[in-house]
């Protein structure tokens, strides 16, 4: 048996099977067994290959004769001591090739870990591709580490976190969050909690287990399959833009609320975008509504929504923008303000932010956002005409010059009756920080285009 360090790090297959063949499995045991054999291709196969080496022993046991037996067959005695020592090199050569694959799959790494400076485990430090063998169990005391399983897929944990690498393409999570990225070669990528299992179905998405057991799922690409551990109630499907989390208790699937902070490490390899502050969410897709103008599609108060509106645009000509400096833009003085341009020859990629609340009434709801980018900040685009202008080049729906109708929102001056509401942009001095205060209601959206450099 493969050990690290002691005994509670074993993987607990072997034993699992051996019970199994000796009619030794209690039910907890014999369901851990199936759900293992159930997820696991490498498991099924050392099963068969046990069964195999079973079945020859069993053969063998049964075959031999007892002395008694032997006394009454004088004539046969040489034959069967013969066949005796075929059986037990045949039995032998079985052992010594199973053994062999046992020990392969034992010593052969399952994923590699790829930890970020100062990352270190709860035994020490970290080295860089570390391997994890099947049950590797870990305690990341501190920093943020990347596995890459041999199946393809990825998961990026944050400190605190403790987990256990049951194969190439399943892990369990007893505590912290991962974010989890599965390529089609990984297809049914497992996280299972003590609360429930996460089946990939082709997806990006979190899991977060917290103090008190209860673990928390969102899907940001695709889609996933979740169950409770005590299974009552049917496996549900998760989809993009969805959370949901799994009762500690009840072991019921309950609604949860969706954001997309926990996204960033798949973002920002994907995107100019590193970071965000909690009440943005990012989504991948710009909805057709949105981009021709319309307005309560995305109803959330204090929720700000970043979309990739189009990406990789080599600008022909001068591109007419609000806002190129770095400082602080309040609209009743210098959103509107409509002074400057980006220069053509720039390769740029267009996000637009879009506020919209969901209360029926007339007071204007606050949102404060934040937005780290990692390519400098090139131009705002603030006001309906600029908005209008610029729709050619960069509205997705305007492909090939045929735009559709269009209406837009945009940052204004919207003072409440104290005089103390207004819109205000902030922009940091190195390009890459844009914050932004927004007030609307019902009646209203803000919405503006953020123009950063191209990678």
């Amino acid at each position: 048996m493969i050990r690290e360090n002691s005994t509670s790090w074993e993987d607990p297959l072997p034993k699992l099977v051996a019970l199994y063949f000796d009619n030794q499995l209690n039910e907890r045991e014999l369901k851990q067994l199936q759900t293992r054999l159930k997820s696991d291709p490498e498991a099924r196969i050392f099963f068969v290959q046990f069964s195999a080496l079973q079945t020859q022993l069993e053969w063998i046991h049964t075959d031999s004769s007892s002395p008694q037996e032997m006394t009454h067959l004088p004539g046969s005695i040489y034959s069967r001591k013969k066949n005796w020592n075929l059986i037990l090199y045949v039995t032998c050569c079985v052992c010594l090739v199973l053994g062999g694959l046992l020990s392969m799959h034992l010593m052969t790494p399952v994923a590699h870990v790829f930890p970020e400076p100062g990352s270190v485990w709860s035994s020490g430090n970290i080295t860089t591709e570390e391997k994890l063998l099947p049950g590797s169990r870990r305690h990341l005391l501190r920093g943020a580490i990347e596995i890459r399983f041999t199946s393809g897929s990825i998961v990026n944990l944050k400190a605190p976190a403790q987990f256990t690498v049951h194969n190439s393409n399943e892990i369990f999570l007893q505590a912290g969050k991962l974010v989890a990225d599965v390529p089609e070669s990984g297809h049914g990528f497992t996280v299972e909690t003590q609360t429930g299992k996460i089946i990939d179905l082709g997806t990006s998405f979190s899991v977060n287990v917290g103090a008190e057991l209860n673990t928390e799922i969102k899907v940001y690409r695709g889609k996933v399959q979740v169950a409770g551990s005590k299974e009552t109630e049917p496996p549900r499907e998760i989809r993009a833009n969805e959370a949901v989390q799994i009762d500690p208790v009840s072991n019921l699937i309950q609604p949860g609320d969706y954001t997309s902070s926990d996204f960033i490490p798949l973002i920002s390899r994907d995107y100019a975008v590193d970071q965000f502050s909690d009440n943005v969410i990012f989504q991948e897709q710009l909805p057709d509504q949105i981009a021709q103008g319309e307005f309560q599609v995305l109803e959330r108060d204090g929720a700000i929504f970043l979309f990739p509106e189009k990406r990789d645009i080599l600008l022909s000509e001068n591109l007419p923008v609000s806002i190129t400096q770095p400082g602080d833009y309040r609209a009743e003085e210098q959103i509107e303000t409509e002074t400057d341009f980006v220069s053509r020859g720039m390769k740029v990629d267009c996000y637009r932010i879009y506020y919209d609340p969901a209360s029926n009434h007339r007071d204007m709801i606050r949102a404060e956002g934040v937005v780290h980018f990692h390519q400098p900040i090139l131009g705002l685009i603030t006001t309906k005409t600029r908005l209008l202008e610029t729709d050619s080049v960069l509205n997705p729906l305007c492909a090939g010059g045929n735009c559709p109708p269009i209406q837009h929102q945009e940052v204004e001056a919207r003072v409440a009756e104290d005089g103390t509401h207004q819109d205000i942009l902030s922009l940091s001095e190195d390009r890459k920080t844009l914050k932004f205060i927004l007030h609307t209601g019902t009646k209203y959206v803000d919405e503006f285009r953020v123009l950063v450099a191209s990678p």
